[in-house]
């Protein structure tokens, strides 16, 4: 079977793979990405943050990153990116989206394509 997925292969410990990938597909907001490719970034740019002023400019710059990869962590999970405005529920809106961006891939190919998971 011949795999039309053009993102590279990524695994869950390549953390560094994983951060060249989010800003190597900074506009994607189709398709489907793993937990990996979506929390590895995210703990770097919270490291990231925290240094003064770097922290700034890092946040500015991951804006659209940001976006891109949590509609594609949504899609993993068989959700449109219209879910990610559940965040501005408080208390409740944030605990949804964390427990669904930990959640694993919905098995199989769903309507955002096929799953990252096993063309790997």
């Amino acid at each position: 079977m011949e795999n039309n997925n053009t993102a590279p292969s990524i695994h869950s410990s390549d953390a560094f793979e994983c951060y060249k990938q989010f800003w190597t597909n900074y506009a994607n907001f189709s398709g489907r990405a793993r937990r990996s490719e979506f929390w590895w970034p995210m703990l770097f740019n919270f490291v990231l943050g925290c240094i003064p002023f770097v922290g700034w400019l890092v946040m500015l710059a991951a804006l659209v990153p940001n976006l891109a990869v949590a509609s594609r962590r949504l899609h993993d999970t068989g959700r449109a990116f219209g879910w990610y405005f559940i965040l501005f529920i408080p208390l409740v809106g944030a605990i949804l989206y964390i427990i669904w961006t930990a959640t694993d891939s919905e098995q199989g190919e769903n309507r955002f394509g096929a799953n990252p998971k096993y063309n790997a």
